[in-house]
């Protein structure tokens, strides 16, 4: 089972800073392409068959410095999103032994306060982000060891709130096809017992074309993103083993994503990528045998092409019925 939190706005932007054309000199930014990564531990445990899953997720993101795709560092910077993210999952009857199920996830971005990349003001555009339709299959599951292997496909239609004259957009106006491994086992410590677990999970993103991208010029440019991968690790050490009770600790490393524009008047690199190296501590329990909580703090401490957020602040509630 997958979780959403991030469609990371603040994350990364993509910026044509300087972009000389005859007269015109252009700073835009737009949303990064949205990443569905950001699973925290509980969401690889196999759900049972034929339940539901309504889960409330709320993230905040606090950047206040900017990365070119070189490494110049790009200050008097301040981006602030807050987002509420609405997920619900639905499993069937096992296929040859193994679960599977579909989910939906909405999220709504919201930029708070003033914006501004570099001292220049950034209008920014609020509303709904891409909604996220997937589907899931664990084709390997052993809760006695703590060993799970989960695939799960999603596909982000270009649905979102998108002004190709605002800097700041909660949608990236492109299709996302996500493909996401997952795989979780016991390191050490008895099964359900005192022990520390090991997940990473693996992304690939493949994007469609913004064909309303930023102006260049007196023309509109077809925005376009390379794909993009996304590594992450979790070790989530079980203190209170009768409620599942962790902390532990993340690792996330994002690479790829170079965003260019297509023009009449031709083709330009925007600068952004979706290269990002983000340390955290997350933790976790069930209050009620179907009620589960989740929170994460994290931090970016290197990127490149993009927004570095001092914090990312994700709490999740979920309940199983």
């Amino acid at each position: 089972m997958k979780s959403v939190e991030r469609q990371p706005i603040g994350r990364t932007l993509s910026v044509i800073a300087g972009a000389a054309i005859g007269s015109v000199i252009a700073l835009a930014a737009a949303t990064a392409p949205a990443l569905a990564g950001g699973p925290l531990p509980y969401d690889l445990i196999t759900p049972p068959p034929n339940v539901n899953i309504a889960i409330l997720y709320n993230e905040v993101t606090s950047g206040s410095s900017f990365y070119t795709a070189n490494g110049t560092k790009v200050g008097d910077t301040s981006i602030v999103t807050d987002t509420p993210i609405l997920r619900y999952v639905h499993t069937f009857g096992q296929i040859a032994g193994m679960q599977w199920g579909v989910q939906v996830i909405a999220p709504d971005t919201n930029f708070i306060g003033n914006t501004k990349l570099g001292g220049t003001d950034l209008p920014s555009n609020s509303g709904f982000a891409e909604p996220q339709l997937s589907a899931f299959i664990y084709p390997y599951s052993d809760p006695t060891q703590d060993a799970y292997f989960n695939i799960t496909y999603f596909l982000s239609p270009a649905v979102g709130a998108y002004e190709s004259s605002a800097s700041l957009n909660a949608s990236n106006n492109q299709m996302v096809n996500n493909l996401e491994i997952g795989f979780g086992h016991r390191l050490f410590g008895p099964p359900k017992g005192h022990r520390l677990d090991f997940e990473v999970w693996l992304d690939g993103y493949v994007y469609g074309v913004n064909n309303d991208g930023p102006a260049v010029g007196p023309f509109t440019s077809h925005e376009h993103t390379q794909p993009s991968g996304q590594l992450i690790v979790y070790l989530p050490y079980y203190v209170h083993p009768s409620t599942a009770g962790y902390i532990g600790l993340s690792f996330e490393q994002t690479w790829g994503g170079k965003s260019y524009l297509t023009s009449p008047i031709g083709n330009f690199d925007t600068g952004n990528r979706i290269d990002a190296t983000t340390i955290g501590v997350n933790a976790g329990t069930f209050i009620a045998p179907t009620v589960a909580v989740q929170a994460s703090l994290t931090t970016d401490v290197r990127v490149r092409g993009g927004l570095k957020n001092n914090v990312i602040f994700l709490a999740q509630i979920a309940k199983v019925f």
